[in-house]
């Protein structure tokens, strides 16, 4: 399975796609985050995905302005599904677990990944460039 989280850019439209790697995802705006989220609303070690077997779940780290997820603040870990949006700070996810063949991104997500978030992988490569 290719776990990820989908990020649609409001300039072009484009679908960043997020691969969920390991067995914990940090996003935050901390630079040894595997998420790195550039934006004033996101604590430094903002939420954490768990991924064990097939169950992905995802807890808010006491973060100031909190985890939502479909909208709602999340108040203890939850288990995510696909399609399922994560919002954090200004930035907005969809899960895409790949287990559902017919699921299409929602058109209602937009955010400029590039302006926002960055992974931990590109900031690696650019440090040994």
């Amino acid at each position: 399975m290719k776990q990820k989280l989908l990020e649609v850019s409001a300039a072009d439209g484009r679908v960043r796609e997020i691969p969920l790697t390991g067995d914990e995802f940090l996003i935050g705006r901390g630079e040894d985050c595997d998420l790195s989220v550039h934006d004033p609303e996101t604590s430094r070690h903002h939420c954490l995905i768990r991924i064990r077997g097939n169950e992905i779940t995802i807890a808010d780290l006491g973060s100031s302005n909190g985890t939502h997820i479909n909208g709602h603040r999340l108040l203890s870990q939850v288990k995510l599904k696909t399609g399922d949006e994560i919002a954090i700070g200004n930035s907005r996810f969809v899960v895409d677990l790949d287990d559902d063949p017919d699921f299409h991104l929602p058109e209602s997500i937009s955010n400029d990944p590039q302006a926002a978030t960055r992974m931990l992988n590109d900031v690696k490569k650019h440090l040994a460039e």
